[in-house]
């Protein structure tokens, strides 16, 4: 079991370290790169939804907020019936941001999703493990260093 546990927070570190990196190569902060990806997906998003499911904590979604606010990449809109939460939405600039900073990984997650499928078997975390290594390959970010 501690094999398979191990294989999977590998796994996952490394989905974790390819969006990170791909970030950095478009000098963008990683928080603003969960921002974007995480507005770009939803229809409806709080700071407060943000938050929960994306673990961030409170002060950095301020921050990162506040920052793209400043640039220009979100606006605020207020809530019907929630008295100091809004939604945070794209400008058209922002929409631009964030369709260049999330093409690569988007398509990189789709091309992964399609190899791990392939090969996909009933056990998950070798499939896990698979995907994540697929798509850190996708971004060409280079050889792995995240070897088990």
């Amino acid at each position: 079991m501690r094999s398979a546990i191990k294989k999977l927070v590998n796994a996952t570190n490394i989905i974790d370290h390819a969006y990170l990196v791909k970030g950095r190569f478009m000098a963008v902060k990683p928080n603003i790169v969960i921002l974007m990806y995480a507005l770009a997906n939803a229809e409806n998003l709080s700071q407060s939804q943000l938050h929960n499911n994306w673990l961030l904590p409170l002060s950095t979604i301020n921050t990162i907020v506040t920052e793209c606010r400043n640039t220009g990449y979100i606006t605020l809109e207020p809530i019907p019936g929630k008295r100091r939460e809004c939604y945070l939405r794209f400008t058209p600039k922002g929409r631009k941001f964030a369709d260049l900073l999330l093409a690569d990984i988007h398509a990189a997650e789709e091309k992964a999703m399609q190899e791990t499928a392939a090969k996909f078997s009933d056990r998950f975390v070798e499939a896990l493990d698979f995907y994540a290594r697929a798509f850190h390959n996708a971004l060409n970010l280079g050889e792995n260093k995240h070897e088990q």
